[in-house]
This record gives C-alpha cells, structure tokens and sequence, in this order.
C-alpha cells in the first residue's frame, strides 16, 4: 500500500500495520488516522489475511492525537474532525478480521484508546496506559463509548478525571488489555497470538466479531461531545499551555 505514516507488511495470514512517526512518538495526524483506516479495510477484504496486526514503530506505541491539528475556524471544521478520527478508530471494531494490538512503550489518549479496541491487546512490562485528554481541555473520545463496556463505569470515570497512568499490569487486571509478557517476548508472544486466530475457521471468527460488536453503540455521542469541546475557548488554552511548559488558566467556556 501506498502510506507515509504507517508501515504495511503482508505476510499471509497476518497483516501487520505498524505506526510509523517515531519522531512524534507515533502521534495520530489526520493523515495517520486515514491511513490506518484504508489498512485496515485492505487487510480485510484481502481473502488470504486471517489475521492482523497493530503495532508502533520506535520507543512508543502511540502517543495519541497529534495536537497540532486541534485548530477549527468554525464548528463545522470540529465536528468533520471529529466524526474522522472516531469513524477511522472505530474501523478495527467494524472490520471482520480480527485485529491484535502490540504495545510496548507508552500508549496516552488516542494510543490508549485504539491500543485497547482491538479484540486481543498484549503489552509488554513496560508499557503504560492513560488518557490524559481533560489536561488539554480535550475528552477522549472514543472512550467515552467504549471504556464503560470494557471496564466499566467507575473505572472509566477514574481514568478519564484523574488522567492516571496505569501500567501494564494495572490495565490487565482491570480488563483494558489481555495481556502482560516481558519485552523480549513481545514479538514472540504476539505472532503465536496472531498464528492461533489465523489457523480458526475464517467464518466462524467473523460472525464471532460481528455478533459481538453490534452490541455496541455507535459514535454519534462522541462526535457531538468532540464538537463542543473544539470549539471552546478552553481547548485553545489548553493547547497554547501545553506548548508553552505552563499551567492552563482554565475559563470553563
């Protein structure tokens, strides 16, 4: 495939789409969400892949949304940006191949959240799960439709109020992720993962997936919760605070 963010390796039949901006610790451009969103319908429709692959080039996983793009002349700009990137993250639930996540390093707000969708997560002992959006003046949102079913309601709120950072085994023990090996046995462990769900009946993990997956609700919520908060004044402090190494002076408008 022709991508400039992300690394497309077929090996039938595993795919694996690797992240691939290790100067911004894989941030989630516009671009990059597009990309993995094309790479993952590819994979899908490819009759040879059974399984794939979800990993981050460099020293992390993912460090969530590139804020760089949080910058909107009119809520209409929010909101397209909105409905982009949760239609694009939610792609690995729609997709009938099943997807595994490899995650080593750190993995904050959008990495978060796209480190966990997919139907197995196994993470390395250094790894570390947050959502650090509310710092910002930003929520996360593919979160917030999709955390309360995976761990549930007091442990959502926990983790999107507080911005804690969890490590490996705290987000294993929560049910956020499957599970922890050591760091030199990440690629081993995940490639079995992959070989095992490859080597089951195609169709019987794509109904397994999709029966599963129409429980959930769908992102309409979230783009209406993303379109308010980009179009606040706070987002704006809370960017320009970021940048600037200083505490925000939030305004709550």
């Amino acid at each position: 495939m022709d991508v400039e963010h992300l690394v497309f390796e077929r090996e039938p039949p595993i795919v694996t789409i690797t992240l691939d901006r290790p100067d911004r610790l894989n941030a989630l451009a516009v671009q990059t969400w597009s990309e993995l969103r094309d790479s993952l319908r590819a994979a899908d429709e490819d009759d040879d892949v059974r399984a794939i692959v979800l990993a981050g080039n460099g020293r992390a996983f993912c460090s969530g949304d590139d804020i760089a793009d949080f910058e909107f002349d009119t809520a209409g700009e929010a909101r397209e940006y909105a409905k982009h990137i949760l239609s694009c993250g939610l792609t690995i639930e729609r997709i009938e191949t099943p997807v595994i996540s490899k995650v080593h390093g750190l993995a904050h707000g959008g990495g978060c959240e796209i480190a966990v969708l997919p139907d197995v997560t196994v993470a390395s002992e250094e790894a570390t799960f947050r959502l650090p959006e509310s710092l910002v003046g930003a929520v996360p949102g593919l979160g917030l439709v999709r955390f309360p079913e995976l761990i549930g309601l007091k442990r959502t709120r926990e983790l999107m109020l507080t911005n804690r950072e969890l490590t490996a085994e705290e987000a294993r023990d929560i049910g956020l992720i499957n599970e922890v090996v050591p760091a030199d046995e990440l690629d081993d462990v995940v490639r079995e993962r992959a070989e095992h769900v490859a080597s089951a009946a195609p169709m019987s993990n794509r109904l397994i997936k999709r029966i599963l997956n129409s429980r959930l609700e769908d992102e309409a919520a979230a783009v209406d919760a993303l379109t308010l908060i980009f179009t606040m004044d706070d987002v704006v402090e809370g960017m320009d605070a970021f940048f600037s190494d200083r505490e925000p002076e939030w305004q709550d408008n």
